[in-house]
């Protein structure tokens, strides 16, 4: 099967740089590209506490095991049993102090910071002037947008089952760290398993950006991606993910450039989120449509 090798890029002194002439170009195609991990910069926590979270808890205390059953009060999202092969912690940024491990806290910290660099880079890619980036992402360098990690577990002796079943996300970037390969993007037309480089991060574009950028002269692609069912194979572990996702909160607009460059209202983010997860057919965030009600 042929593979698909993504544009790679760094973040250099709060800069994103592409390896190619072209890469910022094909990213924006794409919708995904990948970013290598900065030195220094040990996602060991992050792939551990993956293998950990769903597990029984050993006590009072304990924050690497039993967010199965946590509940996570604060949180509008929290731990989710899906439908496909992983069961997945959701944990809201100014939570990660409250409820994770501090090494994990620590690494996402890092790569939120990272994220956030990567995230003006897209922006400077796509033409998005700086003036109006606080309003369409909600305050994201002022910490008022919504910024969460995922951390996933799948769950290879789930059989008949997706992986992930195949999707955009809704916000605008997603910096996700995996420790096996079975991503894959659909990619003119076929579903292509994607080139993970060791060191690397994946980032995915997502419909925030789409909706942006659509009628501008750099539109900006929310990759369609999946991971396919996962097979056990000893000794190999069940395949572990963690991302940093950013994105407007689900009570701000979206907005959208129109043809002459006016930056206009597009829809309110909820709506978007709740009608896109009827049409792929799943189930909204049931917290944030409480709070909502």
């Amino acid at each position: 099967m042929d593979h698909l090798t993504l544009p790679s890029a760094t973040v250099r002194s709060g800069r994103l740089r592409f390896t190619d002439p072209d890469g910022a170009a094909q990213a924006l195609r794409l919708g995904a590209f990948t970013l290598a991990v900065p030195d220094g910069l040990d996602v060991t926590p992050g792939l551990d506490f993956c293998r950990s979270f769903h597990l029984p808890s050993r006590g009072p205390g304990d924050r690497r095991r039993g967010h199965r059953e946590h509940g996570h009060p604060r949180s509008k999202l929290g731990y989710e049993d899906r439908p496909d092969q992983v069961e997945q912690l959701q944990l809201e940024s100014f939570l990660w102090d409250d409820y994770l491990p501090a090494d994990v806290a620590a690494l996402l910290r890092r790569m939120k910071d990272l994220t956030l660099d990567t995230l003006d880079g897209v922006f400077d890619a796509a033409g998005v002037p700086e003036h109006d980036r606080d309003l369409v992402t909600g305050g994201a360098r002022q910490d008022t947008g919504l910024c969460y990690t995922t951390v996933n577990h799948y769950r290879s002796d789930l059989t008949g089952r997706a992986g992930i079943v195949e999707h955009s996300d809704s916000g605008f970037i997603t910096v996700i760290c995996t420790d096996q390969p079975g991503y894959e993007i659909l990619h003119e037309g076929r579903w292509l398993p994607v080139h993970q480089p060791p060191g690397h991060f994946t980032v995915n574009l997502g419909d925030a950006f789409r909706v942006l950028t659509v009628k501008t002269p750099r539109p900006v692609t929310a990759v369609y991606h999946r991971v396919p069912e996962l097979h056990p194979e000893p000794p190999a572990t069940d395949r572990s993910s963690f991302t940093v996702y950013m994105g407007p909160r689900y009570d701000m607009m979206l907005y959208q450039y129109d043809t002459d460059g006016v930056l206009l209202p597009y829809q309110g983010f909820r709506d978007f989120s709740v009608e896109k997860a009827k049409d792929l057919g799943y189930a909204f965030h049931s917290r944030v449509e409480a709070a909502h009600r």
